[in-house]
């Protein structure tokens, strides 16, 4: 015995519906660039010497750092998300007023890689003679 389509159509919507919510609760209502941010400030980080030279120039350490990204949002357009082995996302300030760097990171599998920090011209570290 066939479904008829309206029947058809009702199973379909529920379980649409269903499947939204389930959706919502796991992502927790956040856009794709809050998450990706959320991933890079709780994974392991290592920093070069370069940026921890220019962390501590600018007043931060890891911890104040991490809050500082929930400041932040994926410049989707200069990243490189499909780059091997990691990829590369540039991260930017949401208000440039009061932001002090933009960042690069390196998103690897269980880890991201901060090479350097891009400062603001107005904020001055002396670290451009530190190698990574």
């Amino acid at each position: 015995m066939a479904m008829e389509f309206k029947q058809r159509l009702k199973f379909y919507g529920v379980g649409f519906v269903i499947g939204l919510i389930i959706l919502i609760y796991i992502t927790k209502c956040k856009s794709t660039n809050h998450m990706k941010v959320d991933e890079l400030a709780s994974q392991y980080k290592v920093f070069s010497k370069k940026a921890v030279c220019k962390l501590k120039g600018l007043g931060l350490n890891d911890t104040t750092f991490i809050k500082e990204l929930a400041k932040y949002r994926v410049n989707y357009a200069k990243s490189e998300i499909h780059a091997k082995p990691c990829g590369i996302f540039v991260l930017e300030p949401m208000k440039p007023d009061s932001a002090m760097f933009n960042l690069t990171v390196c998103d690897c599998d269980t880890f991201s890689v901060i090479k350097d920090i891009d400062v603001f011209p107005k904020y001055k570290t002396n670290c451009d003679s530190v190698s990574n």
